[in-house]
């Protein structure tokens, strides 16, 4: 097999995601099949590129699912992030339906708390991930205090 990634100067490893499975001991009986992962951004993404990637490591097709939460925010600098966690959540869970969850933010509300709370009010899937951001130390008491209550508001089982 030919390396994708080769450098001039320096060798380059790149990981797929049959080497994450084997790297966290991933059974393959776990493939996602039945879950659903909300993914949280902030930027349009082109489906195709999920596509590539999963063709480029043999995935099974599986689109994501975008809900528009609000206005479309369209493709703007944070694609890259978007794409990559849409990407690689099919990776580790190939089966799992993928919500990309995309929000735009208010003059009042950040767009990544905007989908966290789409996801928690409707409880629409089993995970949820929000890659953006920055360190709690840095977000102040009353981001805390709002992230801490949104994370701990209970489930409704009978709503799913």
């Amino acid at each position: 097999m030919t390396p994708q990634f080769t450098g001039s100067t320096n060798q380059f490893f790149a990981v797929g995601p049959a080497d994450f499975a084997k790297i966290y001991n991933i059974p393959s009986t776990l493939d996602g099949t039945g879950g659903n992962i909300a993914i949280i951004g902030f930027s349009s993404i082109d489906v195709n590129d999920a596509r590539a990637f999963r063709t480029l490591f043999g995935l099974p097709a599986n689109d994501p699912v975008i809900v528009s939460n609000g206005p479309d925010p369209g493709i703007n600098g944070e694609e890259g992030e978007a794409d990559l966690d849409v990407q690689w959540s099919g990776a580790v869970a190939p089966k799992a339906t993928i919500h990309y969850i995309n929000s735009e933010g208010t003059l009042t509300s950040d767009p990544l708390f905007l989908g966290a709370e789409y996801v928690v009010d409707n409880n629409s899937d089993d995970v949820m991930s929000l890659s953006f951001g920055v360190c709690e130390a840095g977000l102040g008491a009353t981001t805390n205090a709002f992230i801490n209550t949104l994370w701990s508001r209970p489930r409704h089982k009978e709503s799913r």
